[in-house]
């Protein structure tokens, strides 16, 4: 009976790391970012904008929600995001990869971070302050989990290094 000397790729604690991303980055496409809303004090209007991870909707009123922006480079990151972190739990046998893609992801979830905050103040008035919702908590928490996964990968392979040093 032959025992494989490499754990197997998901029930290693990176790989589940590396999946919350993935669950998280195609979640985002489900829920908004941030909101802003204005009642204007003579008509008593309500308008509402909302940023998603594609685009900026407006809803003016009782009228049907329209599209302001296309946010292209939030949408065009969550997506890299989503096939990054999908790619780096296959490729559990090349562990310093897999390390480099870590760091890539850590970095790209922060850009992703930025990208919403400058949209988020930049939608609307700019005089209001925009109202953080539950998909920027996830994009934060993307950054923590790329962070531990690459924790552990490294941990593994010095683990491995180790274990091939006393061989």
């Amino acid at each position: 009976m032959e025992t494989n000397s490499h754990p197997k790729m998901i029930q290693r604690i990176q790989s589940l790391f590396l999946l919350g991303v993935v669950l998280m980055s195609a979640s985002l496409f489900f829920m908004p970012l941030s909101e802003k809303s204005v009642v204007d004090s003579t008509t008593g209007t309500a308008t509402l904008h909302t940023l998603t991870v594609t685009g900026i909707t407006l809803v003016n009123g009782s009228e049907a929600p329209q599209i302001v922006l296309k946010t292209f480079m939030i949408l065009i990151v969550n997506l890299l995001l989503l096939a990054l972190a999908a790619y780096t739990i296959f490729i559990y046998k090349k562990r310093q990869l897999q390390i480099k893609l870590c760091m890539l992801g850590g970095l790209l979830a922060a850009v992703q971070l930025i990208l919403i905050f400058y949209y988020s103040e930049n939608m609307g008035l700019t005089s209001l302050k925009p109202h953080y919702l539950a998909g920027v908590y996830l994009v934060a928490a993307q950054v923590l989990l790329f962070m531990a996964a690459r924790r552990f990968i490294r941990k593994d392979d010095m683990l491995v290094r180790a274990a091939d040093r006393i061989r």
